[in-house]
């Protein structure tokens, strides 16, 4: 009897982390769809960009949490300003923290 219980404790266990990590997925799925739509919105040729750049505005959006911000151009802007300003950006491998500023204006000239 104890060999059951313990077989479907481990089975309950495991399909509850399995749902978890599921759903944590669709909603990371999600929140990547609304950071994607925002960035279109000020970048619509987003997903023609250079790999390099669009990784910058990926990691910039992911750390000002662009998801969460209102889809208009100037939240847009805002949000990835205040990002590439932060000391705790997430930023592709490599990149010079201190010229993300610039590497971000270089972008936004060119929408």
């Amino acid at each position: 009897m104890n060999l059951k219980r313990a077989i479907a404790g481990g089975a309950l266990v495991l399909a509850v982390a399995l749902i978890g990590q599921f759903l944590g997925t669709m909603a990371g799925n999600a929140d990547g769809e609304r950071a994607k739509v925002r960035l279109e919105i000020v970048w619509p040729s987003l997903m023609s960009m250079p790999q390099e750049d669009r990784a910058l505005l990926v990691g910039l959006a992911m750390s000002c949490r662009l998801e969460r911000r209102q889809a208009e151009a100037d939240e847009v802007v805002d949000c990835l300003r205040q990002a590439a300003s932060s000391p705790d950006a997430m930023l592709p491998r490599g990149t010079d923290r201190a010229s993300v500023p610039a590497q971000l204006n270089r972008l936004l000239a060119h929408q």
